[in-house]
């Protein structure tokens, strides 16, 4: 069993959802979570829950907590990276540290000793203390400069700090290639990120035997990142010809580029009669990103009366899919299904009536988190600052 320390992405709530969704398991359990991370004792490897998590940028072996930065002392540290000095043969020894959620002086008092460690170390081998602008390393400064292994995280949480050493880092590389590199793109109809769809594929169910359903597809991004994670029953559906066309392309291209199979069926379907495409109980779970309205009217909306045509529109059209849900889903199905809250100055407009999905016998599964950050409806929240339609994430069974 490990005990990790997990750093999570920008997204931190939907992230710690997702790795207590992943680890729940009698094994696995959650120790510690704070804002911008988790400590958790796991029976996997880091380089599998990395593969497997779309929220976490880096994961660390869980070393010790201290009371006081003092306490990280040279001969401590150089201890932490005894083995990576045993296996230097005559390499170069790269080392380096995070610091999360601490102040400027604290970072400086640790890049003193950082600096005398380097000092004894050149004594007998060559090294090289990686450092950047930032109190953090970013992923990509971890991985291109030999860091694994050799990344002391620091993290301050209620006044004590908890130390890691990073085994595992997210593959920026990987997640760039299968977002800009795929040939069938849609910028216009609006791009849900990979690490999302994964984050959302997880949340709803962490078993790859389920046969899995987007009906409003787009150009494929849940699709993709279905097959990556390990589904082999995978469907997609959408009422644009060309969101068909882009996701059979995508899906053609990763297969090919990640030399991966799996069957996938995606079909041209409107929502509205989407129980007469597919069967009726013959999807596990459906995890999908609907049409949110029109992002180039929606920004030049300046009143909550304004948006009141949209919201009822949309309202309908999330309702009628909801309907048609019903008719394929198993007993016992789950849908992840994200409701776009629309936000005008201080003021936000959400466009989730639970009230209406429950009196058609759907249950609104609130998160495993606690959070002050979620939505009025109890859910979480996804945005970037300055969007003007902010994701809210549901799980329904």
């Amino acid at each position: 069993m490990h005990k990790y320390l997990f750093i999570l992405g920008q997204a931190n709530d939907l992230a710690k959802e997702e790795i207590t969704t992943v680890l729940d398991e009698a094994q696995d359990k959650i120790l510690k979570t704070g804002t911008n991370f988790v400590v958790a004792s796991s029976g996997k490897n880091a380089e599998q829950l990395m593969s497997t998590l779309g929220g976490t940028v880096k994961i660390a072996d869980f070393i010790e907590t201290i009371d006081d930065p003092s306490k990280l002392t040279d001969e401590k540290w150089l201890i932490y990276l005894k083995q990576s000095i045993a296996k230097a043969n005559g390499d170069k020894i790269h080392f380096g540290f995070s610091l999360y959620n601490d102040s400027n002086r604290n970072y400086r008092a640790i890049n003193k000793t950082a600096l005398a460690i380097k000092r004894q170390l050149k004594q007998k081998h060559k090294v090289r203390l990686v450092s950047s602008k930032e109190p953090v390393l970013s992923s990509v400064i971890v991985a291109t400069n030999k860091l694994l292994g050799n990344e002391l995280l620091i993290v301050k949480y209620n006044n004590k700090w908890l130390l890691g050493m990073t085994r595992a880092v997210q593959d920026f590389v990987k997640y760039g290639q299968r977002d800009m590199n795929r040939p069938g793109r849609d910028s216009k109809s609006g791009m849900l990120p990979p690490k999302v769809a994964q984050m959302m594929i997880n949340i709803g169910s962490i078993s790859r035997q389920k046969t899995i359903l987007d009906p409003f597809c787009g150009s494929g991004t849940v699709l993709q990142e279905a097959i990556l994670l390990g589904f082999k029953k995978i469907n997609g559906s959408d009422l644009s010809p060309r969101a068909v066309s882009d996701s059979n392309k995508n899906i053609t291209w990763l297969k090919k580029e990640f030399n991966l199979e799996s069957e996938v069926n995606i079909k041209q379907s409107d929502i509205k009669n989407l129980s007469k495409d597919f069967a009726p109980n013959s999807i596990d779970l459906i995890v999908t990103e609907p049409f949110m309205g029109d992002a180039r009217i929606i920004k030049n909306k300046r009143s909550i009366n304004q948006l009141t045509d949209i919201k009822q529109e949309l309202q309908y059209l999330y309702l009628e899919s909801f309907a048609q849900f019903k008719k394929i889903l198993k007993p016992g199905g789950k849908i992840v299904f994200i409701f776009p809250i629309f936000r005008i100055k201080d003021q936000t407009i959400p466009t989730l009536d639970k009230n209406i999905i429950q009196q058609i016998n759907f249950e609104l599964i609130p998160p495993k988190i606690k959070s002050d950050q979620l939505s009025d409806n109890g859910n979480i929240i996804y945005s970037r600052p300055g969007q003007v339609v902010q994701r809210e994430l549901s799980l329904w069974q």
